[in-house]
């Protein structure tokens, strides 16, 4: 396989992405996203913290 760099589709570097743990620039907490299902039945993701 020949390598030109990373591309989204790169399952490793995904892999690294995610192992990453997100900090919030504010309070300096992990970041945890939630799943969020709006009356209309319409899905976010939203990112959870210091509530900001």
């Amino acid at each position: 396989m020949a390598e030109k760099g990373k591309s989204k589709t790169d399952v490793g570097a995904r892999q690294d992405a995610k192992s990453r743990i997100q900090r919030c620039s504010i309070c300096g907490n992990k970041v945890e996203v939630v799943l969020s299902v709006s009356s209309s039945g319409k899905k976010r993701m939203k990112r959870v913290c210091c509530e900001g």
